[in-house]
């Protein structure tokens, strides 16, 4: 049944087309910012009039103009950003699992997590399928082998976020990753044998420390002998004391390292992904220090520990923070001293276009603080995304639909799930789409294309909350 679910996946992406993208406003479908697209599914710029510094508000403006309706699933194009959250199915046995393939403006290919040991052959073959047909000189982009990512990005060490490591991080296995500059991860710290999964860890841990070792890109680091690569092994919890990777700057170079800048992948075509935490170190641009503290006991303390970044292309941004947990369920709360501290460099007043729900929009996660910054009720209208199959219980679960649905958050946007819960919660406001959902910048960042992209298709452009519309 699983080979089933991705093949139609596959047909899906193939067959898709982009919108085209034009960097010149049209006057004959713009009045004061209002798009007039017949039956485009484009969406009105809704209100504010607030603006970052720094914006250009000059005769150069261009008007947010996203192009006709999808007729297929979105695929990556060049000179714009692509994330495409991937719907991993639960198969037979009910296999927890989530993973995302974020794509540059440049082809820049990053995995952002892996999902379980069951679904190796999922991300793998969606994998070849980008880079064999997708991403290829025919379409703008540089030659590509079938299973080449830039970057892997683990956010914790979870068998569903980690587990495929067993065969896509082993290089003698058929569907091993060539991992061409990294694989970032919080570091081998702050581990307890009841936190992580101990399959997914040990064979993460010795990806990269001896075959992918040279890819190897912790951003904490503790202070003893290196931990065991078994759980079984473990003595104490190694625990961080700093997090020097936050301040690297670029981290395809050490050039730039002294200069202490949050550290970032570049995606090409001023594209980045920035990293905002691990481990609950948060650089505020200052100083580098944990924002809160407790045990490596249990299953919640490893999710509280996730990594999080913002994904930035011109006034566009996408977060992402694993399964960081908020205080709900008798969870750590990390969410609200992370926003606290990290929101005013990394998110300032206008907070993010496009939120990945945590830990797959769970009741630990996605807490009114958090949400009070990413999404500010503001008139503005956001979008929030969130990695499921029906393993995950009864997600998304009703305080996190209240979080983000309640008080008219999100304006015209909505939450956009792959899969809901065996028992999950259903909401006017969410789009289940039973398979992959895709986002898309148009007109490099001035506004997006969120689609869910199952069986049948369903797209909505916006413009991006940071884009000065005339008229304002």
């Amino acid at each position: 049944m699983r080979r089933t679910l991705f093949l139609s996946l596959l047909l899906a992406w193939e067959m898709g087309c982009n919108p085209p993208h034009s960097g010149e406003a049209d006057g004959g479908l713009f009045d004061s910012g209002v798009a007039s697209l017949p039956n485009s599914g484009v969406l009105p710029f809704d209100g504010g009039s607030e603006h970052d510094a720094g914006v250009d508000t000059d005769a150069g403006f261009v008007a947010f103009n996203p192009g006709p309706m999808p007729t297929g699933a979105l695929q990556a194009t060049s000179g714009e950003l692509t994330v495409m959250q991937l719907n991993l199915p639960t198969g037979a046995t009910l296999q927890l699992g989530e993973a995302a393939i974020i794509v540059g403006p440049d082809g820049t290919v990053v995995l952002l997590d892996m999902g379980n040991s069951s679904h190796a052959d999922e991300v793998s073959a969606a994998l070849e399928q980008l880079n064999t047909t997708v991403l290829t000189p025919a379409r703008g982009f540089p030659p590509r082998s079938k299973l080449q990512v830039e970057w892997v990005v683990i956010t914790h060490f979870h068998g569903d976020h980690v587990g495929s490591a067993g065969a896509l991080l082993k290089s003698n296995d058929a569907k091993a990753l060539t991992v061409t500059k990294g694989i970032v991860h919080r570091g081998l710290v702050d581990l307890g044998a009841n936190a992580v999964n101990n399959g997914a860890y040990n064979n993460f841990c010795a990806a990269v420390t001896q075959g992918y070792a040279p890819k190897n890109r912790p951003l904490c680091i503790q202070g003893g002998a290196a931990p065991p690569c078994n759980t079984a092994q473990f003595s104490g919890s190694y625990a961080a004391t700093s997090c020097p990777g936050l301040t690297q700057g670029d981290m395809e170079t050490s050039s730039d390292d002294a200069q202490k800048l949050p550290a970032f992948i570049s995606l090409g075509g001023g594209a980045r992904l920035t990293f905002t935490s691990a481990d609950t170190y948060v650089f505020d641009g200052q100083s580098t220090q944990p924002v809160a503290s407790f045990g490596v006991t249990d299953n919640e303390h490893e999710n509280a520990r996730s990594v999080s970044g913002v994904v930035s292309y011109g006034d566009f941004r996408y977060h992402f923070g694993g399964d960081m947990t908020g205080g709900g369920a008798n969870t750590p709360d990390v969410e609200t001293p992370f926003i606290s501290k990290a929101g005013p460099l990394h998110y300032g007043a206008f907070g993010a276009d496009v939120i990945h729900a945590h830990h797959h929009a769970r009741d630990s996660s996605s807490n009114a603080t958090l949400a009070g910054v990413l999404a500010p009720i503001d008139g503005k209208s956001r979008n929030v995304i969130a990695g499921i199959n029906s393993a995950y219980g009864d997600a998304p679960s009703p305080p996190v639909l209240a979080t983000w649905t309640d008080n008219n958050r999100l304006q015209q946007g909505r939450l956009w799930i792959t899969e809901k819960g065996i028992t999950g919660n259903a909401n006017a406001r969410v789009t289940n789409a039973k398979g992959p959902v895709i986002v898309q910048t148009v007109q490099h960042g001035v506004g997006y294309w969120v689609q869910a992209a199952g069986n049948s298709v369903s797209s909505q452009a916006y413009e991006s909350v940071r884009h000065v519309t005339a008229g304002h």
